[in-house]
């Protein structure tokens, strides 16, 4: 069965344009999130198109007759014309031209999908990162005030790996503060992140006119919240928080953290530099030019194409493959290069909000949310009545399994 999303589940999914593999002829109909759905508004596919319609009909219409059906001496048609100087080379000629541009155009589409896994799971790395810290934070910090003000400055890193992104994109496609494509400057989203309690005012201004990289003032933020949150739970004796058992206790702890903390900068600087290092653009070019041009020799071969083809609709029958040709290769091309650059409103682009909105939920929860696991001193659930922790447990009470119906027996479909 089709997969059901409702709005509420795409805007949680950083991927929206999600589909079951396994209906098949259901999603051969589907126009949306086709290669069609977005080549057909490309002028490259309908020049190549036009081309081949004008070499078809000069082929099969030029008749050198004149209004009464007379020959007009001394004409000759476009069919002998080309016979005789430029006769359609076959597609068996333009196997070596055919070969070279596949596989330039594959490997070009493959290049394309690794920036496009790496950008995912990238994304996923600097979120994962943060509730890695948060985790650490709530198993120290037994209050909600200490672990919000040492994750907070994390969570507004990643908002601003994303609006720097965003807005370096805009900005180079030619779009101005207050077009709709563009995030906005530090003020929109200082405004933002003070909004949902991520900022000071202070901060702001601080962030603001900071010369600097403005992730690494947050994460050294953080750094010293952290250590000064240590400070002030520390006890006489000990010298650190209840949670921790002694000063190694408390130095292992701060060196988990600030481990995470080093790969948080290091992912956030990937994404930043992966959008920059694109294909290379002679390779990118030569791609491009090699699939218009091999298609434009094709849109002149694929007249031999009619005549090769003995039956009574061969005379017609590159109108029809051909324009299918041209829209599937220059649908693969498009595909690669949209996952080139995996952000904005293209039908493959990522949801970063979906990023940004999970991490600061989840965040909010493990730093203000209580969940007090049981208060009894066993670490094991409670054992079944009557029976004590060093009995024979071939004795506990169990609920009675069914019998094996697979092959093999045992669990689900036969396994142990």
């Amino acid at each position: 069965m089709p997969l059901i999303l409702t709005e509420e589940h795409t805007k949680r999914l950083v991927i929206g344009l999600q589909y079951d593999a396994n209906e098949s002829l259901h999603n051969m109909f589907k126009w949306r999130g086709t290669i069609f759905s977005f080549v057909i508004a490309k002028p490259a596919a309908w020049v190549l198109i036009i081309i081949h319609v004008i070499f078809w009909s000069s082929w099969h219409y030029h008749s050198c007759l004149d209004a009464s059906g007379e020959a007009i001496e001394g004409c000759v048609t476009t069919r002998e014309f080309l016979k005789r100087n430029f006769y359609p080379p076959s597609l068996r000629d333009l196997a070596p031209l055919i070969g070279a541009f596949t596989f330039g155009m594959v490997f070009y589409l493959q290049s394309s999908y690794q920036i496009y896994r790496d950008f995912y799971f990238n994304g996923h790395q600097i979120a994962g990162g943060v509730k890695n810290m948060s985790m650490l934070v709530r198993s120290v910090f037994r209050e909600p005030e200490p672990r919000w003000s040492v994750c907070r400055h994390l969570v507004t890193s990643q908002h601003l790996v994303y609006h720097e992104v965003n807005k370096r994109r805009a900005e180079w496609h030619g779009s101005k503060h207050g077009d709709e494509d563009h995030p906005g400057g530090w003020s929109v989203f200082a405004e933002r992140m003070m909004g949902i309690h991520l900022l000071t005012a202070h901060e702001s201004d601080v962030l603001r006119t900071w010369n600097g990289n403005r992730h690494m003032l947050l994460y050294s933020w953080s750094l010293e919240q952290l250590r000064d949150e240590l400070e002030k739970g520390g006890t006489a004796s000990s010298g650190c928080p209840p949670s921790l058992r002694s000063a190694t206790d408390e130095a292992h702890f701060v060196t988990q953290f600030t481990t995470q903390l080093l790969n948080l900068r290091d992912n956030t600087a990937r994404l930043h530099q992966m959008l920059l290092v694109p294909i290379p653009f002679p390779y990118y070019h030569l791609v491009e030019t090699m699939v218009f041009f091999v298609l434009l020799l094709m849109s002149y071969s694929f007249i031999n194409l009619n005549g090769a083809i003995s039956s009574a609709f061969s005379s017609h029958i590159s109108i029809f493959v051909f324009p299918i040709t041209v829209l599937v290769t220059n649908g693969i091309i498009e595909m690669a290069n949209m996952m080139q650059d995996p952000l904005g409103d293209d039908i493959v682009d990522f949801n970063h909000e979906a990023y940004t909105n999970d991490l600061l939920d989840l965040t909010l929860a493990q730093c203000l949310l209580s969940a007090h696991k049981s208060a009894h001193a066993a670490t094991y659930p409670p054992l079944p009545h009557g029976m004590k922790p060093d009995e024979d447990l071939s004795a506990a009470p169990r609920h009675e399994q069914p019998p094996p119906s697979g092959p093999g027996g045992g669990g689900v479909n036969g396994a142990p």
